[in-house]
């Protein structure tokens, strides 16, 4: 190297070391004679004029050098708005701020961390809609109102036009409390325990985010929250990513069906477009205890919700979401609770709908399932598209497989007008419903091939008005089936014991067996009415007509059953007497437990007073018969006599008219004679 390289680089080197020396001496001179305590009060007065409210330091302001250049603030506390207490609105036990020293010596200083400890934020609603915080808002509208047309666009708040510029060294919150209190509603929530603290966040660069709390709620539910992720924003795109996002969450109290749920949420990709309002979810997956939802997610136009998705999952247990009890359970539960007759009626239901959600929401959406559990019921491979549009929610089409058959639906919610619309249309084939009924209330009281079509419209926001107002039609018909816990043939046959005082009939076992069962019928007002029930039997042919009463849970229908054979009868002995007649047989009460009359002695009374009509139309017949033959032999008898009597006449008057003619010859012939002589 030459001379000349080499004092150069000797002085490049000096230099260096006495602008080092330099930044040190500087630092150290400002740091041992600044005091930012004497601002404490400037800015105190600044805050007061702006806002008028208080905001107080407790404790000194002190500096650090090493190994950052930065500022600690001791306890601060900004006072709450008139009318809401006197507590603060917000308090920060400690605050620090520091500027990385190498930063500095590259004259492109960047904030290393700002930690806040203990911070405190007191949120608040009054019963007539005001928050603490509308003065604020009220203060910087009218400041903002005073800034130039250039300092307004560079103080631009655009929803989107957020920028960051060089490299923050992240935040540290540790131990904050928040309160949320809404005297309107009536409700309060309280996040305790809150640690937040994010990586190194630098302009277009991913930096992770960590996240711990725990919530309560006025109504006794507590939350805990834990979510982590990888965030990065991208400032000329004002897209916000997310990646490897995980959200855990744990919920407790006596309000939830379990008394305590866990929920995961977790995306591979999450994009947020903050101009546009949208954001997109990719890789989902949504884990509510033992159950698993996973696909993509898009919402666009945050102003007016517009949700499309696609989702699907092997399981969703949704009993065990809320906690439903196996039937055998609730069989027991509703035989210890069974309510006597002088309980009062239950209480009625209201289905609250969010209204003004439903008319704003757009949805078009996909869920695929393999198996549902619900009301112990189990729906494999269910398809469900959800569209909504202009208040007009449709599920449509819902399908599925049923035990053993198939299952095919529709479900409309119309929330344009003030009260809630509802059409619900269902078509049900090849069902094996003995096995529903078996999962759903613990019996199979009836088996067979059910296939079904079902369509009604109805509305309200109560259940009582869902009932009195659904109107539509329903049609039922099972095959190769069997009715249990009731013996038709059997209760007929102990009845015609009972009303001849004989003996009863062997015991039998309670079923009805049946090749094909019919029903249809009309809904209105709450109340289906049928007069076509066709129900095909070995030995009985069964019809009916009746009413079934939706609003009290209620039937009364009677049923007309005709033998066609006996079992003796069969066998080649002796033919029952009942045979071909019609035995009304009336099924009236509550639905659970209605009242079976099988009305023999009126079926035998009114067979009596039909054969004596029948005895007696007979006897008039016969006594008309006679009466009319007699009246035809006493015509005869008169035509006859007339007759003879006019050809007696006829004759007499020939005899007369001879007389008369022989007569006048005689006449004649002595007129002759005399005229001769």
């Amino acid at each position: 190297m030459s001379g000349l390289a080499k004092k150069i680089l000797k002085i490049l080197l000096y230099t260096i070391l006495v602008l080092l020396l330099f930044i040190a001496s500087a630092t150290a001179i400002f740091v041992a004679t600044f005091d930012a305590n004497l601002y404490k009060q400037d800015l105190s007065d600044l805050v007061r004029q702006q806002t008028g409210r208080e905001l107080q330091f407790f404790g000194d302001v002190s500096l650090t050098v090493y190994p950052a250049l930065g500022m600690q603030l001791g306890a601060m506390s900004f006072s709450n708005a008139p009318g809401f207490g006197a507590q603060s609105m917000i308090k920060v036990n400690k605050v620090a701020i520091s500027v990385d020293v190498a930063s500095l010596i590259t004259f492109s200083p960047e904030v290393d961390q700002l930690l806040l400890q203990d911070l405190e934020i007191n949120l608040q609603k009054n019963k007539s809609g005001k928050t603490n915080w509308d003065d604020l808002i009220k203060a910087d509208a009218k400041a903002a109102s005073t800034t130039t047309e250039s300092d307004t666009t560079t103080a631009s708040s655009e929803f989107g036009k957020v920028e960051i510029k060089g490299a923050f060294g992240g935040i540290n919150m540790q131990n904050a409390r928040l309160l949320w209190k809404d005297d309107q509603a009536g409700v309060e929530y309280r996040i305790n325990d809150l640690d937040f603290s994010t990586g190194r966040i630098t302009p277009d660069a991913p930096f992770d985010l960590q996240l711990q709390m725990a919530m309560q709620t006025s109504d006794g539910i507590e939350v805990n929250f834990d979510l982590g992720g990888q965030i990065q924003y991208l400032i000329n795109e004002s897209l916000l990513n997310i990646d490897d996002f995980e959200l855990e969450v744990e919920a407790q109290g006596s309000m939830l069906p379990l008394g305590k749920i866990q929920i995961g949420f977790s995306s591979q990709t999450t994009r947020l477009d903050l101009q546009r309002g949208n954001v997109k979810l990719e890789g989902l997956e949504l884990r509510l205890d033992d159950s698993r939802l996973k696909g993509s997610i898009n919402v666009t136009d945050f102003s007016k919700p517009a949700l499309s998705y696609k989702l699907s999952s092997e399981l969703l247990d949704i009993d065990a979401l809320l906690g439903t009890p196996p039937v055998t359970q609730q069989a027991e539960q509703a035989t210890v609770e069974a309510p006597t007759s002088d309980q009062a009626a239950p209480e009625d239901v209201q289905i609250a709908l969010p209204m003004e959600l439903l008319r704003s929401m757009q949805i078009d959406g996909q869920l695929s399932v393999k198996q549902i559990k619900l009301q112990n019921l189990y729906l494999n491979d269910v398809e469900l598209k959800t569209v909504a549009k202009k208040g007009v929610l449709n599920l449509n089409p819902i399908n599925m497989n049923l035990y053993g058959g198939r299952f095919q639906g529709s479900v409309q919610v119309d929330a344009r007008a003030k009260t809630p619309k509802y059409q619900v249309k269902k078509t049900l084939s090849a069902v094996q419903i003995g096995k529903l009924m078996t999962d759903f209330i613990g019996e199979e009281r009836i088996s067979g091939e059910l296939a079904a079509k079902v369509e009604i419209n109805t509305s309200g926001e109560w259940l009582s008005a869902l009932k009195k107002n659904s109107n539509g039609a329903m049609n039922i018909n099972l095959k190769d089936g069997v009715l249990k816990g009731f013996n038709l043939r059997y209760s007929i046959d102990k009845a015609k014991a009972k009303l001849n005082k004989q003996p009863p009939p062997p015991e039998a076992m309670q079923t009805t067996d049946f090749s094909s069962m019919g029903m249809s019928g009309k809904i209105k007002n709450g109340v289906f009415s049928s007069n076509d029930l066709n129900l095909q039997a070995p030995l009985l042919r069964v019809g009916g007509e009746g009413k079934a009463n939706l609003n009290d849970n209620t039937v009364d229908y009677l049923v007309k059953a005709k033998l066609v054979g006996t079992v003796a009868g069969q066998d080649g002995g002796e033919q029952d007497e009942l045979k071909g007649l019609l035995i009304p047989v009336r099924i009236k009460g509550p639905f659970a437990s209605p009242d079976i009359d099988v009305q023999l002695g009126k079926m035998l009374g009114d067979e009596a007073a039909r054969r004596r009509a029948e005895e007696q139309a007979k006897l008039k017949a016969e006594i008309e018969k006679q009466k009319s033959e007699l009246e035809q032999q006493i015509a005869a008898e008169k035509v006859a006599l007339e007759a003879a009597k006019q050809l007696e006449l006829e004759k007499q008057k020939e005899v007369l008219e001879a007389k008369k003619k022989a007569e006048g010859q005689k006449l004649k012939d002595k007129l002759l004679k005399k005229l001769g002589n």
